[in-house]
């Protein structure tokens, strides 16, 4: 279904969208509003702030950092970004958003048994009960709200990440 790619494509861009913006600000970008971040340890290069938020301060090296879930995002920034600053502060106010997106781009994108009890947790914690609804119909129903959920994430993006670069 055609909601489906549209909600895979929206997570990617949300994803990298925040990743960029963490590396950014590592190399000393300001925020829209003018302000800097806190930075723990300057980066010279977007390259430089990836390496360091593999490698600086931890026992092991990380393999990759993970962009999709507030905790993960932590895992990822808290060595080279200030957890402190108002980028994670953001994150961790849209966290729940962020997340319920990735739950269902991971059964758009898997379809697996452990994607579809996280996507049935979604619905009965949206819904109550189990409503029985596909993905495609999860995304484009107008019947219990009055925008589909594919147009409420997307506006839901973009908010994100206007809250995440704002400062």
């Amino acid at each position: 279904m055609i909601s489906e790619i549209i909600m895979l494509r929206l997570f990617s861009i949300v994803e990298i969208s925040i990743e960029e913006v963490a590396l950014k600000l590592a190399c000393g970008a300001k925020y829209k509003n003018g302000t800097p971040p806190i930075v723990l340890l300057r980066c010279r290069s977007m390259q430089d702030a990836h390496v360091n938020m593999l490698t600086h301060n931890r026992r092991r090296a990380s393999r990759y950092l993970k962009w999709t879930k507030a905790s993960y995002i932590r895992d990822s920034i808290q060595f080279v970004l200030n957890i402190t600053d108002c980028f994670y502060s953001n994150i961790q106010i849209h966290g729940n958003i962020i997340n319920e997106m990735r739950i269902v781009r991971n059964h758009v994108a898997h379809r697996s048994t452990s994607t579809k009890n996280e996507y049935l947790n979604l619905l009965r914690s949206r819904y109550g009960g189990n409503p029985n609804l596909t993905l495609g119909a999860f995304l484009i129903s107008k019947t219990r709200n009055p925008i589909s959920n594919i147009e409420y994430y997307i506006r839901a993006a973009k908010i994100v990440l206007n809250d995440i670069t704002k400062g």
